[in-house]
């Protein structure tokens, strides 16, 4: 049995299933995505169709699965109440989060899967701890929570603050660094994996211009984070979707299929 945590898949449903074909991945394994497997690709819809059905795999919210439920909520409150400013609605399908297609397909999907798909959603964990040896990782897709919580923490438990800056928190951000007075992660013991930032922002690629997972031990003076979005969003020959086996941090890539 394995761990396993990939990021940030944006709708590449092909990329996907060939990394889970590469790393050998069964029913006796266990896989958390942290969030954003949806958008700028074209499969969005169909991923999370397919994690539904696998009991092994365990979805996080990303700030584009967040995107999608505010856009979706105000297409029925326009409908229910006769309004048209669909403010969420052009957010998500602007050209830059790239929801359209996924949009489209949910739109073609039956009333009975919409509801579920929307359900899975409202269930999908925000931030987890899991112990693997003497490590303890936490699991997050952009950052963490302030609410303290055992294991895991769910979309539907948190109030909206807490959901908004875990999906959407640029920890790289000097700003955001520099108006904390207080320390800026929970525990200095911890391992916090996440995405979100693709490392090719951070420079972090290997001698072909390919993202690269940034495993850097002292973030900030102290703390361990492991990025692992290597750039699916960019859709281009840099663009990787990494895996990170939490057992002996081994990683696993695979390339954009184009």
């Amino acid at each position: 049995m394995a761990t396993y945590v990939i990021s940030d898949i944006h709708g590449q449903y092909d990329s996907f299933m060939n990394l889970l074909s590469q790393i050998n991945f069964s029913d006796e394994d266990q896989l958390f995505l942290l969030g954003d497997v949806i958008d700028r690709g074209p499969d969005g819809i169909k991923i999370l169709k397919t994690v539904m059905k696998m009991p092994n795999v365990k979805m996080f919210l990303g700030n584009h699965e967040l995107l999608m439920m505010e856009a979706l909520r105000n297409v029925d409150e326009c409908e229910n109440e006769g309004r048209q400013d669909t403010e969420e609605l052009d957010l998500w399908l602007d050209e830059c989060n790239g929801g359209r297609q996924t949009y489209e397909d949910f739109k073609k999907c039956s009333a009975k899967k919409k509801a579920e798909i929307l359900i899975y959603l409202d269930n999908a964990v925000v931030a987890k701890k899991v112990k693997v040896g003497r490590k303890t990782y936490y699991l997050c897709h952009a950052y963490v929570v302030s609410k303290r919580f055992d294991d895991e923490v769910k979309y539907n438990e948190l109030i909206y603050k807490d959901v908004y800056q875990a999906v959407w928190q640029n920890i790289y951000d000097a700003s955001f660094v520099k108006k904390l007075n207080e320390k800026i992660f929970p525990n200095k013991k911890y391992i916090y994996v996440l995405g979100h930032i693709f490392t090719q922002r951070l420079d972090h690629i290997d001698d072909q211009g390919r993202g690269l997972v940034l495993n850097d031990k002292n973030f900030l003076d102290g703390y361990h984070i492991i990025n692992i979005d290597c750039g699916m969003a960019l859709r281009n020959r840099s663009s990787r979707l990494a895996c990170l086996r939490l057992e002996d941090e081994q990683v696993f890539y695979e390339s954009l299929e184009q």
